[in-house]
């Protein structure tokens, strides 16, 4: 619960906001009026999602805070409904949630995501759920058709959220007949039947939608193409995530390494199984394109991540097992966990409370304006100068986020703001509003006649 937030998470749930404000369309979203009047940026689905949660709860400033926790409960309860379903349907020990979820949670990604309002968190859902109903179609006798149907479904629900990034879950009928020993025929025909379905569903779009039409082609001009280029923020490495990736899961493997310790598991007990193998392949399948550009950032394999993490889970289940052995055994130890998790959680949970206030980026916007409690009109414009400033400083999103105003390089509106040290001359007939102390802005409005 900080204040300025990452720049893009605000700009996504400013967009959000605005189609909760019935301003922009699910195929036509909305930013601002001078930089994106159709957001091309990132597939709608998302901020659809997430727009119900501002027509619900209003648009305060920390609901992407709450939003965020609530997504990443969501991701955590898919995993565990995976790891019931491979444990039961292999006959393997049963084992608690509890365990792919420390793993997952220690990931210093994964509060990083959840409190920055990234995309990708919401979207990481939408990658497992297909994952699973695409398992689910090649495991089992029963609702073969049902559970291929629902992958291409799903799917075609992921790729509305985050773009050709869903299209990995395609590869997973092919990873479970090689890791899993799944029937080749069962495979081929889940994967023909999701493709089929993906099609059509998207096919009926196209024509029941035509609007969507235009915005893919906007999409696929401003993202997909220019990524694959390296024309758009590239990196000049394509072994970034690599890097990355192997910083990540170096934190939970300490921790399954700490435990192994603590409860005296030997390098014997623990197993490369085919669960561990099948989730590790699923992980490669969804990582392992983002290395054709040189576009590169850590949040890009996100939804990677919970398949790494349970390939861990399953690899090292003999350290859970023993733990659990070891509290079943001890109810004073277990109830002594209990406590301190309790008091972890009070004291994590006070702490927000407390820093609920603090800054975390672009200290002006937030000391010079929002904190001074300056109202202004909504659904407005207001000159901005230097125009430079409007996107450099994210001032467009934190304007249209707090406010619902655009920001505009042109003179003469009623509200003009200035960066103080500029060149920037203040026309006749305006009224300075803000006062000091100021870090970077003042903020005037025209005089009435």
């Amino acid at each position: 619960m900080r204040l300025g937030i990452h720049g893009d998470g605000i700009e996504y749930a400013t967009v959000a906001m605005n189609m909760a404000d019935d301003v922009g369309t699910f195929w036509k979203p909305y930013l601002d009026d001078a930089i994106h009047p159709v957001f091309h940026e990132h597939p709608p689905l998302v901020f659809w999602i997430q727009s119900i949660f501002f027509r619900i709860f209003g648009d305060g400033l920390y609901l992407e805070t709450f939003y965020g926790a609530f997504v990443g409960l969501i991701i955590m309860g898919c995993m565990a409904l995976f790891w019931r379903r491979v444990r039961g349907d292999f006959q393997l020990p049963a084992l608690g949630i509890w365990w792919p979820m420390l793993l997952i949670v220690s990931l210093p990604i994964y509060t990083y995501i959840m409190q920055t309002n990234r995309l990708i968190c919401t979207y990481t859902i939408l990658a497992i759920l297909p994952t699973y109903a695409s398992y689910r179609s090649m495991i089992g006798n029963r609702h073969m058709v049902l559970f291929s149907l629902l992958s291409g479904v799903l799917i075609y629900l992921g790729f509305i959220a985050k773009g050709p990034v869903a299209f990995f879950t395609f590869a997973v009928p092919a990873i479970g007949w090689i890791a899993l020993k799944a029937k080749f025929s069962k495979a081929v025909f889940s994967t023909l039947l999701a493709m089929a379905t993906f099609a059509l569903v998207l096919l009926a779009t196209f024509y029941l939608f035509p609007e969507s039409q235009d915005f893919w082609k906007g999409f696929w001009k401003a993202q997909v193409v220019a990524s694959l280029k390296s024309e758009r923020a590239a990196g000049d490495t394509h072994w970034y995530l690599v890097e990355r990736w192997a910083a990540e899961m170096a934190v939970p493997v300490v921790i399954a390494g700490f435990f192994m310790a603590l409860t005296r598991i030997s390098f014997r007990q623990i197993r490369f199984n085919r669960q561990a193998l099948f989730f590790l392949l699923i992980g490669l399948a969804s990582s392992l394109p983002f290395l054709l550009s040189t576009r590169q950032h850590n949040r890009y394999i996100f939804q990677s991540y919970p398949f790494y993490v349970l390939s861990l889970a399953f690899a090292a289940d003999s350290i859970a097992a023993a733990i659990e052995s070891i509290l079943s055994d001890r109810p004073r130890l277990r109830a002594a966990m209990g406590a301190i998790a309790l008091i972890f959680f009070l004291a994590a949970f006070t702490g927000m409370l407390y820093k609920k206030d603090h800054i975390r980026g672009r200290k002006p916007f937030y000391k010079d304006i929002y904190m001074q409690k300056i109202e202004l009109p909504a659904r407005t414009t207001i000159s901005a100068c230097p125009g430079a400033m409007i996107h450099n400083d994210w001032l467009f999103a934190d304007m249209m986020r707090v406010y619902k105003v655009s920001l505009t390089p042109e003179t003469g509106k009623k509200y003009f703001l200035i960066a103080k040290d500029s060149d920037c001359a203040v026309p006749e007939g305006y009224q300075r509003i803000n006062r000091e102390p100021t870090l970077k802005y003042y903020l005037y409005k025209k005089a009435l006649p």
